[in-house]
C-alpha cells in the first residue's frame, strides 16, 4: 500500500470534528435500558474548507485528480503549533508550545512552510510540553513561526466538488476526512460525583440558543378498529428529550469538554444532567426549630410537586448559590404544608448556614444518556468551540 500523500493546503472558514461512537442499547417495554460499548475510539471525521489560489491553487486541482481516492496524511488543523525557535536541518528536537495538542508518540507530525510545496513529514517519538522529539532529523532548516502539525491517515469521505471563481484564478473546496487512525483525548469527567455517577455542570449551556425540553413517554396504542383505542404508558413516566448548546471559550475549556465527551462515549455512559431552569422557587430552609444548622427540609413554592406521587426520575435536585457552591439531594417526601407551599423532605442533611435569598437556582437533576451516538464539534478557534448535546431521560434514578 503506497505512503499516504500530506495535505498541505491551509485549511480556511469553519473547521469542525464529528466523533462518531457505537453502542448497543437494550431496551425494555417499560423504559428501562442497558447500554453497551462497542468502539473503544470513535469513528472521526473533520471538515474544514481550503482556498488556493493561482499557483497553489493549481498544485491542489493536481494532487486531487491523481490522488483523491488515495489515503491522506490529514492534518488537525486546530491543533496547529508554531516552532517556537529556529531549527537546522538534521536537527531532531522541534521546540514548541505543544501541551494540549494531539501530537502523539509513534505518530506523525507535518511540518509546513510558506506555501503548500514547502514541507516535511517526520515520525514523532516522544511529546514533552515545550517539545517534540523525532525519530530522524530534518532534511532542512525552519524558521521560528514555521506551523507543525499533528497528522492523522485518512480518506476524502466523499469527492469533494471545486468551486472556481470565473473573474479570479482560485478555488474553494470543501473537504471532509475520514480518518483511519484514533484522534483521541483522555476520557476524564469534571465535577462533582452524585449517587455514583458524575454531575454534568461543569458546563452550562450557552443561551445563543434556548434549550429545549419535549416530555416525551412511552405510549403504546392498542386499536382494533372497533373499539375505542387503548393507550397504554408503558414506563409510566417521562422520558424527556432535551436538547442543549455548550461552548467553551479558552484552550482548557476546550480540551476539558473534549475530554468529558470521551467519558460519555455517545450513549454510553449514564451522568445527572441540569435542567438549569428556575424549576423550584425555595421560600423556606429548615423547620425553623434548629436554624443555622443542617437540616433536610426545604420549603418551595407550591403547590408544585404534592399534587401527584414523586416520579422515581424526577426527584433529584441541585441547589445553587450565588457564590457557586451547589449541593445536590434526593427529595424522599412532599406534603403540602399550607396552599401555596410545598415541604420537601431530603434523604440527607445539607448544610443550612444560607436562607433563600442566597439561592441562585433550584433545578432537578436527571439521570441521562446522550440520545446520539455522534458529536459535532464546531470550532472557531483554538479556545472556542461550540457543540450541541441531546440529553435521553433514563426511566429510573439510582
Amino acid at each position: 500500500m503506497p505512503d499516504p500523500v500530506p495535505w498541505t493546503f491551509a485549511p480556511g472558514g469553519g473547521y469542525s470534528e464529528e466523533l462518531a461512537w457505537l453502542t448497543d442499547v437494550l431496551e425494555a417495554p417499560t423504559g428501562g435500558t442497558q447500554h453497551r460499548r462497542l468502539r473503544t475510539s470513535p469513528r472521526t471525521t473533520i471538515r474544514f474548507d481550503a482556498l488556493e489560489s493561482g499557483a497553489s491553487r493549481r498544485w491542489l486541482d493536481a494532487q486531487l485528480r491523481a490522488h483523491g481516492a488515495g489515503r491522506w496524511w490529514v492534518p488537525v488543523a486546530i491543533d496547529a503549533r508554531q516552532l517556537g525557535s529556529a531549527v537546522s536541518a538534521a536537527a531532531t528536537v522541534l521546540p514548541a508550545a505543544v501541551d494540549g495538542a494531539r501530537f502523539v508518540a509513534g505518530g506523525r507530525v507535518l511540518v509546513l512552510g510558506g506555501n503548500p510545496r514547502a514541507f516535511e513529514v517526520r515520525t514523532i517519538q516522544t511529546v514533552g510540553a515545550s517539545s517534540i522529539t523525532l525519530t530522524a532529523g530534518l532534511d532542512q532548516g525552519w524558521p521560528a513561526g514555521t506551523l507543525l502539525l499533528p497528522l492523522r491517515a485518512g480518506r476524502l469521505a466523499e469527492v469533494p466538488q471545486v468551486a472556481r471563481f470565473t473573474a479570479d484564478d482560485s478555488a474553494l473546496v470543501p473537504l471532509r476526512f475520514e480518518l483511519d487512525e484514533p484522534l483521541d483525548t483522555a476520557a476524564a469527567m469534571p465535577g462533582a460525583t452524585y449517587r455514583s455517577y458524575p454531575v454534568f455542570d461543569a458546563f452550562a449551556p450557552v443561551w445563543t440558543s434556548d434549550p429545549v425540553w419535549s416530555p416525551e413517554r412511552r405510549v403504546e396504542l392498542v386499536d382494533d378498529d372497533i373499539a375505542t383505542p387503548l393507550a397504554v404508558d408503558l414506563a409510566g413516566v417521562g422520558l424527556g428529550k432535551t436538547v442543549m448548546s455548550y461552548a467553551a471559550d479558552t484552550q482548557a475549556s476546550v480540551e476539558s469538554f473534549r475530554a468529558a465527551l470521551f467519558a460519555l462515549a455517545g450513549r454510553w455512559s449514564p451522568v445527572w444532567v441540569p435542567t438549569w431552569a428556575r424549576d423550584l422557587r425555595v421560600v423556606g430552609i429548615g423547620d425553623g426549630f434548629s436554624p443555622g444548622g443542617p437540616t433536610n427540609i426545604v420549603d418551595v413554592e407550591g403547590p408544585i410537586l404534592s399534587p401527584w406521587p414523586l416520579d422515581p426520575n424526577h426527584r433529584d435536585i441541585r441547589i445553587e448559590l450565588f457564590d457557586g457552591s451547589a449541593f445536590y439531594s434526593r427529595i424522599a417526601t412532599v406534603e403540602a404544608l399550607t396552599s401555596t407551599v410545598d415541604r420537601l423532605t431530603l434523604d440527607a442533611e445539607i448544610p443550612a448556614a444560607f436562607g433563600p435569598g442566597d439561592i441562585m437556582l433550584a433545578s432537578f437533576l436527571v439521570l441521562s444518556t446522550q440520545d446520539t451516538d455522534t458529536d459535532i464539534l464546531n470550532y472557531f478557534d483554538q479556545q472556542t468551540m461550540l457543540c450541541e448535546i441531546t440529553w435521553r431521560e433514563l426511566a429510573h434514578g439510582l
